[in-house]
């Protein structure tokens, strides 16, 4: 009897199994997909924040390099700017100058011309016809950084200003912005405004001083206006 009665426990126990979740087993389901969902999308959020600020770091710290770079290497480099928005990225290149006579600019820069060569250099900067600057080869020293450099992302040229003007994104993309960097110790005054974000809500600027070749970020938009010699003009 004792094993009957077990049998038929037994059968009993298998025609009613507990099927499907309970509530709390769902809500603990939900609440680990949530969880998971939510440590994935910081992650990609923090990941995309980190590349951006890669990014703009090193825009910063090459333009320092190339202003030091300049004097040690004794030649003129060259940084272009590509504001295509869909793959904006920046190069790097020596310029190629052709042979002048430097004592003109020594006679000019003297005390009784009262003209300074820093002056003088920097209207050769505005001046490009009279062609001083014939091309723009790879460095030879550093022959990677002719590579172009793409930015990641998200992040874009907003506008650039350089002592020839501003360019913006949605301008002339035929007619690229530079800096120039001498190797007399000076580098190409230039504002860089920079964007980043789905709707564009975040900001940087990159100010280039040109006589110490330092950078300085912004995190927001700001504009400077090169006023160098302005006060001698209107004199």
């Amino acid at each position: 009897m004792q094993g009957d009665l077990t049998d038929k426990n037994n059968q009993h126990s298998k025609q009613n199994p507990q099927a499907g979740f309970t509530l709390i087993e769902l809500v603990v389901v939900i609440m680990i997909i949530t969880v998971v969902y939510g440590l994935v999308s910081f992650r990609s959020t923090a990941f995309g924040y980190w590349q951006r600020e890669g990014a703009i770091r090193k825009l910063s710290e090459t333009l320092v390099f190339l202003h030091y770079r300049a004097v040690n290497d004794g030649v003129f480099y060259r940084m272009e700017f590509d504001m295509n928005p869909d793959q904006p990225s920046y190069r790097i290149g020596q310029i190629v100058a052709e042979q002048r006579d430097d004592a003109l600019l020594q006679e000019l820069s003297s005390a009784d011309a009262g003209v300074g060569l820093l002056s003088l250099e920097l209207a050769d900067f505005l001046t490009p016809s009279t062609g001083k600057y014939q091309s723009m080869i790879p460095p030879p020293n550093f022959p990677s950084l002719a590579k172009p450099v793409d930015f990641p992302p998200g992040l874009t040229f907003e506008d650039i200003r350089t002592m020839r003007g501003i360019q913006t994104a949605d301008g002339n993309l035929d007619q690229k912005p530079y800096i120039i960097f001498s190797p007399r110790g000076f580098s190409e005054f230039a504002v860089i405004h920079l964007q980043f974000g789905e709707q564009n809500e975040g900001k940087a600027t990159i100010l280039v001083n040109p006589f110490t070749g330092l950078t300085e970020i912004y995190r927001e938009y700001r504009d400077f206006e090169w006023t160098y010699g302005r006060e001698q003009d209107g004199a």
